[in-house]
């Protein structure tokens, strides 16, 4: 059994994590290990039953060389791993690739989950910007979620090149040295199945909420400034009609609380906190809104055409998330207005999961994909 260890933030529910344990639980002959930071996650105790060990280690800003000891002191102890994957959203993992290069890793992996530095300053940028060519060399395997997030964290000249290659099915066919650079795309992948539609979920959720009949809208997203929640209470006070439900918890949600109270929202703005059970929800809603400023490529948005729910995103999101004529993009731009308009003519009478069985989002096949580029 190989063990390969990952780096990322933590283990919490949120949708890097989510994609991570997608590919742990259905993948075979391999055992993630992590390496995370600050207090337990949500997915920790299912990781451990999974096999995995979990390493606690300071970050950065707690502590420079305190982490770079710490991680010099795991891959001592620990030879075997001779594969990393970082989970990043900036270039400045490449300071987690230059340990485990000097440690003697041979597989360094950046794996892009964003398509933009969420919520950075212009120096953090920057700072983005200049690490790009360290990341390049000491990483020796690039994955990203969309080829945007590849040209996000890896540069625009080295994806759009890699991918103009017209080998048939690279990621597969190849023949890979991986100590050799290399892109490759790695779909978000989810078991479709398990967001089929159910309208006794449904009328559960909706009894639950005592929504009723009505025109139910609904975001999934934590309570963070590029989800853009206030756009979307915006939308939602354009309509004459409908409740929202606010899926999810952070530190913007005393705001939002406000905002709701201060457009008289109050009796139709539901916040249902986090929740561990995100594919019943998608079977109560009539609309899922996807407003945000940026975003890599959003697992909720493919969970969500599973369902069979309409989407509504904003244009900022790569289009490679339309996987079925569920989705409709719209520009933030238009204005709050016209996404009220258009929201109210998506409403659907009759619900149906479609077959998005060949979308290349369906995690048995693209854990193969994945278990194929990492152990050749």
């Amino acid at each position: 059994m190989q063990r390969i260890l990952i780096i990322l933030p933590n283990l919490d529910l949120g949708g890097t994590e989510t994609v991570v344990m997608n590919y742990f639980r259905n993948i075979s002959g391999i055992v993630f290990d992590f390496v995370v930071h600050g207090k337990d996650g949500y997915y920790e105790e299912e990781a451990r039953a999974l096999g995995a060990r979990i390493f606690r280690v300071p970050t950065r800003s707690e502590g420079f060389v305190k982490n770079i000891r710490a991680m010099r002191r795991l891959y001592k102890k620990h030879p075997e791993y001779d594969k990393v994957i970082v989970c990043t959203e900036h270039a400045l993992a490449f300071i987690e690739m230059a340990v485990a290069w000097a440690c003697g890793v041979k597989t360094r992996v950046a794996w892009s989950h964003f398509s933009d530095y969420q919520g950075a300053s212009r120096v953090k940028r920057w700072a983005h910007y200049l690490a790009r060519p360290f990341l390049r060399l000491f990483a020796n395997l690039y994955f990203a979620c969309t080829a945007d997030a590849g040209r996000w964290l890896f540069g625009k000249k080295y994806v759009d090149k890699y991918l103009s290659h017209t080998w048939p099915d690279f990621t597969l066919t190849r023949c890979v040295d991986l100590h050799k650079k290399q892109f490759h795309i790695i779909n978000n992948a989810i078991d479709l199945g398990k967001f089929s539609f159910s309208k006794e979920i449904r009328n559960k959720i909706r009894d639950k909420f005592n929504i009723g009949e009505q025109f139910a809208i609904g975001m999934v997203a934590r309570l963070t400034a590029v989800k853009n929640h206030d756009f979307a209470l915006d939308v939602i006070n354009e309509l004459s009609e409908g409740v929202f439900l606010v899926i999810g918890d952070g530190k913007l949600k005393s705001q939002l609380v406000e905002k709701v109270e201060r457009l008289n929202l109050t009796e139709r703005v539901i916040f249902t906190g986090a929740v561990d059970n995100p594919g019943d929800y998608y079977q109560a809603l009539d609309l899922l809104l996807i407003p945000s400023l940026h975003e890599g490529l959003t697992l909720v948005a493919i969970e969500a055409q599973a369902a069979g729910l309409p989407v509504l995103l904003s244009d900022t999101i790569t289009d490679e998330i339309k996987i079925s004529n569920y989705a409709h993009f719209l520009s933030l731009e238009e204005g709050a207005e016209y996404w009220a308009k258009t929201a109210a003519s998506l409403k659907k009478s009759e619900r149906a999961s479609p077959d998005l069985s060949s979308s290349g989002f369906h995690i048995s096949h693209e854990v193969e994909k994945f278990r194929e580029v990492l152990l050749r």
